[in-house]
């Protein structure tokens, strides 16, 4: 084999190599961009607020006093919300579980913004550092929940109840640190 046929074979081979990443990159962009879709089009964030857990007017009068006992009754009634088994017993289990993610996340974010409100300086700065970490951990614990023993449906509502747990416990620690807190 000649030197200049070697040549033109690697020229081939290397374009060859190169138009198959450039075909997988694109598949990969388009697989990723429809499971985005798939996921977001359940997404708990667009179900309406008053559709899950309908809000008490006299809740909303309640002075700022009263706000880490108000958290704590908000949080109480969540627990006793998903422990109900009619609630949301027409909806797949996915989608069931999908909605108290998404409550307890509200809580979660309620919680967070009114304890930001209420310190200051670096234990704020370290607060919300603490936030950013939990949130990261939470995204990678829940995935590991992950298997491909499990059907996707299996796998999403394990995903999502240890997702659930885990904010649940985010949610106690905050409310123990709010409750401190009021007592100080």
């Amino acid at each position: 084999m000649s030197k200049k046929s070697l040549l033109q074979f690697l020229i081939l081979v290397v374009l060859i190599i190169i138009f198959g990443l450039c075909i997988s990159l694109l598949l990969h962009r388009q697989w990723k961009r429809r499971l985005m879709q798939y996921e977001t089009k359940g997404n708990p964030q667009q179900v309406e607020a008053q559709e899950i857990l309908p809000v008490e007017e006299e809740d909303i009068e309640l002075s700022e006093e009263d706000s880490g006992s108000f958290f704590q009754n908000e949080f109480s009634k969540l627990e006793e919300l998903e422990k109900d088994k009619n609630w949301q017993r027409d909806l797949p289990l996915r989608r069931r579980y999908e909605k108290i993610a998404s409550l307890y996340d509200g809580e979660l974010q309620r919680l967070v913004s009114y304890y930001g409100k209420q310190i200051k300086g670096t234990e704020r700065d370290n607060f919300f550092a603490e936030q950013s970490i939990f949130l990261a951990e939470r995204s990678r614990e829940s995935k590991k929940e992950l298997s491909q023993d499990k059907t996707g449906v299996e796998e999403n509502i394990d995903y999502l109840k240890k997702y659930i747990a885990l904010t649940k416990m985010r949610c106690s620690t905050i409310l123990e640190k709010i409750s401190a807190e009021s007592d100080d």
